[in-house]
């Protein structure tokens, strides 16, 4: 992630003091994102992967997803940017849809992610203080961090949030998830095993069932199928686990 700010140029941020960038509290860039000021991004906002926000104001709690560009325009409160949408007018500004519920949470996904990464590169060297994390993961009460540990007492493997974004949008296009499984040797020679395929829609449950099948096979390589139900055929396929 890059924010580069420019000497003359200034945005008024939202303590009425003038800024190069301004990027509000509970806001979440993310990797090779790039905030080049005259910028102002509100509070709770989401920036996705390779996304650019160039001369803008994106307000509070938008959710700005891959590849996008918005530059030159001011984005209301609240508001979806898709995958590679290219944002260069107030009228494109304009006709954008409000971020929905979904959208929400898989940002929060995301975000409660990129916490528990840092808080493991800061234990990385201190056994000692593993012992609070995992307390704080077992209260917390939000959805993820119910899947911090399974039923069989295996811990989650928490998906790269490259990965969920690609689960989610195979499921806005009515794709089912599926997955497969080898070890080495059946890795070596292309033979990989079935496993399930989750016929259901609602994200976070098909986070946590990936989650828990990548728990449950932690020696194995795995691979991601999305299936169009329709024409029962697979259209992409991913690997997202090899053995460690």
């Amino acid at each position: 992630m890059v924010i580069h700010g420019l000497e003359q140029e200034r945005v008024l941020g939202d303590d009425q003091q003038a800024y190069s960038v301004w990027v509000g509290h509970d806001t979440c860039i993310t990797h090779m994102a790039l905030i080049h000021g005259p910028a102002y991004v509100g509070n709770e906002c989401f920036i996705g992967f390779r996304s650019t926000v160039f001369n803008a104001q994106v307000g509070h709690g938008c959710i700005v997803m891959m590849h996008a560009l918005i530059q030159d325009v001011e984005i209301s409160p609240s508001k979806y940017v898709p995958s590679g949408a290219v944002i260069t007018t107030q009228q494109a500004a304009n006709r954008l849809p409000d971020a929905n519920e979904s959208d929400r949470t898989f940002s929060h996904h995301v975000v409660e992610i990129n916490q528990a990464l840092r808080a493991g590169y800061r234990c990385a060297n201190d056994g000692i203080c593993a012992t609070p994390l995992q307390n704080s993961a077992s209260s917390n009460g939000s959805s993820n961090g119910a899947r911090a540990m399974h039923q069989n007492g295996q811990a989650a493997h928490p998906l790269q949030a490259e990965i969920v974004d690609i689960i989610r949008q195979q499921l806005r296009q009515g794709n089912h998830i599926g997955l497969e499984f080898a070890d080495t040797r059946r890795f070596k020679v292309g033979s990989w095993q079935s496993g399930p395929t989750i016929a259901i829609a609602h994200e976070s449950q098909v986070l946590t069932q990936v989650e828990q099948f990548l728990a449950d096979h932690p020696g194995d390589y795995v691979r991601l199928l999305s299936i169009d139900p329709k024409a029962k055929q697979r259209q992409w396929e991913r690997l997202i686990q090899k053995p460690e």
